[in-house]
């Protein structure tokens, strides 16, 4: 019915490699014409990708920031443990999607030389910035309805400032983080007002992001 130049591809691949290759598929017995007509219209018109989340994490083992990403959300020593889905389908608990965390990873390593770093360390480096930020403001972190803190556009925030504020306390011959100073410089964050009804209420988007950010890296620099 449908899939042809996919078994070109498969004939193509154990050819080329002399490999065998199992083919997952789904066969139709005993259709007549008129339905085999309307298999083929339900498939190549109303047929749903898998969403971003998910691709993600079926990419984990390939992709870096994809394992990083998974390892976020299923390690019970993160922070983001049991506020985040793979699948991507949000619930109030779990308001934080894998691409959301994906997206955090990649404006934490931009341009910066923590990216060349193995996944492993990046990993940790992850771990300790946002648990430094969970430990200075416990309460405000563990309430999505009254503060602000675990919404998106200030996640996204703190990931951009890290992306400054990491990089400046790791040295990179000892491949060491200095703790001691990001808890220090971090303790900043708690003069911010982080309650939904606060000075933040109305912050979103992207722009909301960068504008926080701007002042979360400034409070860090006193």
């Amino acid at each position: 019915m449908d899939g042809q130049h996919r078994l070109g591809g498969i004939e193509l691949y154990t050819k080329t490699t002399n490999s065998m290759l199992n083919v997952p598929f789904l066969a139709f017995h005993w259709l007549d014409e008129d339905e085999e007509i309307k298999f083929f219209d339900i498939i190549n018109t109303k047929a749903k990708g898998i969403g971003t989340s998910l691709s993600r994490f079926l990419k984990r083992e390939s992709d870096n920031l994809s394992w990083i990403a998974t390892q976020l959300i299923i390690d019970p020593n993160s922070p983001l443990y049991n506020k985040g889905t793979l699948i991507g389908k949000r619930t109030k608990e779990k308001h934080i999607t894998l691409q959301n965390v994906y997206n955090f990873l990649l404006l934490l390593i931009k341009n910066t030389k923590i990216a060349e770093l193995p996944k492993e360390k990046i990993l940790n480096l992850t771990l300790t910035y946002f648990n430094c930020i969970k430990e200075l403001l416990p309460v405000e972190w563990s309430d999505y309805n009254q503060y602000k803190l675990t919404h998106i556009v200030c996640l996204n925030a703190f990931t951009i400032a890290g992306n400054k504020i990491i990089p400046s306390n790791y040295n990179f011959v000892s491949n060491q983080l200095n703790i001691k100073e990001i808890n220090k410089r971090m303790s900043s964050i708690k003069i911010f007002d982080w309650s939904s009804e606060g000075t933040l209420k109305y912050l979103k988007g992207a722009s909301g992001s960068k504008l926080l950010a701007e002042d979360i890296i400034a409070s860090v620099e006193k």
